[in-house]
């Protein structure tokens, strides 16, 4: 009787085990998923942002979006990017790399533009901070004396 109680409290632990580590995989694999997810989402959105179309603006930056430039403290909103994207001159971006973490995606990219008359290009970081699939804040790093 006794190993028979035994036996049945072994059986009964390693299914009390079993479904911990089920409902854990299940719990933590579906948040590394959902993670992912929005990951590459954001990534896609940081893609769609570097095709400077100004028709994208608003489906992609938040109400409250904010730029800055790291050497020149120069500050722009949504409505100021749209301007910039409007003005007729020639521009286009090509990335590089993307890396995503968190709610944050990094992209190393070139701009080439006409200035003056002139055809410039330079390479860029830009630290992509997003709220609930938008950007909503643009930490740009720029070697503009190439």
């Amino acid at each position: 009787m006794f190993l028979n109680y035994n036996l049945k409290s072994i059986v009964m632990k390693q299914k009390i085990l079993l479904i911990t580590a089920l409902v854990l995989m299940l719990t933590y694999g579906c948040k590394t998923e959902q993670i992912d997810t929005d990951l590459l989402k954001n990534k896609e959105v940081a893609v769609v942002y570097h095709k400077l179309n100004p028709a994208d603006i608003d489906a992609i930056l938040s109400d409250n979006f904010i730029g800055r430039n790291e050497k020149s403290r120069h500050t722009w909103n949504r409505d100021d990017h749209r301007t910039y994207l409007s003005n007729g001159d020639f521009k286009v971006d090509t990335i590089f790399s993307q890396v995503a973490e968190g709610d944050w995606v990094a992209t190393r990219f070139a701009r080439k533009f006409i200035l003056n008359g002139d055809t410039v290009m330079f390479e860029a970081m830009h630290f992509k901070r997003f709220e609930n699939g938008k950007i909503a804040e643009i930490w740009e790093y720029g070697d503009t004396q190439q």
